[in-house]
């Protein structure tokens, strides 16, 4: 797949506006692991897939089309010939990455994984945007950037406790393998979404959950189809996934990817647990120790220290004064 004709430079700096948007992505996010555990209960996993894809593309449809706003042509003519619209090739390869494979991939690892588990790998994924945001992107690789990613990545890990750390030892290898795949894909999705021909976020959201919901469909015949056992509550799991996780925070991330760029969308990785943490004290009463708040600082630090600024150069008055 070749680029977009137009190369667009490195992110803007992110303004409350992005920071606001991050807080809702990261809160919707948090909830998503919960709502995965419940409707694995008695969905099998492919069918929770391919269920959220398909309720959350009806809902961006319905909302692209309320904006007023419909789908490029699927077919151009280039020199006589039909071929496929440039952004509707790269809305098939951010579906499938970014929405196919890992939405896969989750619902069928966490049978064998632990939750805290999942979270844990969920933080590689700003670590892998860092590094292909650089390449592929023309994000800046600060040495402030890379700290603050570390750092973050570390908080995460005390956040989520010894417990989840020792279950690499007892949870299944292809398990833990394939998350490892999902959040690179996510990761690869991010960027590709930043380098994507220019659109609305509504109708980006739409055609990419859409073509992700047509290419995870298959997994359909490799499932069980036994709506009889499923419970009402991991049906309604199902449709909250498509509506929050999948439809509304996709609408978030194209947003804020095409605003303030991959790594800074990539930060809500390293605050959704937090959410998780803090939602779980909430309505289940579970206990918040000193590590959780411990945590909580250190993955605050490494948010802010890899969005700091660069002070301005103190040389660039004199060099202007010379040059007039």
């Amino acid at each position: 797949m070749s680029p977009p004709p137009q190369h667009r430079a490195g992110p803007a700096e992110a303004s409350p506006i992005d920071w606001m948007l991050l807080a809702a992505l990261t809160a919707i996010g948090g909830s998503s692991f919960t709502f995965i555990h419940a409707a694995i209960e008695t969905v099998p996993p492919a069918l929770v897939a391919i269920g959220r894809l398909w309720i959350a593309a009806g809902a961006l449809i319905l909302v692209m089309k309320a904006r007023r706003q419909n789908f490029p042509p699927l077919l151009v003519r280039t020199n006589g010939r039909s071929r496929l619209n440039m952004i509707w090739r790269w809305m098939i390869a951010i579906g499938i990455v970014g929405y196919s494979i890992p939405f896969l991939i989750f619902p069928w690892a966490q049978q064998y994984v632990e939750s805290g588990l999942a979270g844990v790998y969920m933080a590689f994924m700003p670590l892998w945007t860092l590094a292909l945001a650089y390449f592929f992107a023309d994000e800046k690789l600060t040495p402030a950037k890379v700290a603050g990613f570390l750092l973050g990545f570390a908080g995460v890990l005390i956040l989520l406790g010894p417990a989840a750390i020792s279950g690499v030892k007892t949870s299944g290898f292809l398990a833990q393998a394939g998350l490892l795949v999902a959040t690179l894909c996510y990761a690869v999705s991010v960027v590709l979404t930043r380098r994507a021909p220019g659109a609305s976020a509504a109708v980006l959201s739409a055609g990419v959950v859409g073509m992700g919901a047509v290419f995870a469909t298959p997994a359909f015949f490799f499932s069980t189809f036994e709506p009889s056992q499923w419970s009402p509550e991991s049906v309604a799991s199902v449709i909250v996934l498509g509506l929050g996780p999948t439809a509304l925070a996709g609408i978030i991330i194209f947003t804020v990817v095409a605003r303030a760029g991959a790594s800074f969308m990539a930060l809500a990785n390293y605050l959704t647990p937090i959410v998780a943490v803090f939602l779980g004290a909430i309505l289940f009463h579970e206990r918040l120790d000193f590590g959780v708040f411990a945590a909580l600082a250190l993955i605050l630090a490494g948010v802010a220290i890899s969005q700091r600024r660069p002070r301005p150069s103190a040389r660039a008055p004199d060099a202007a004064q010379k040059s007039s």
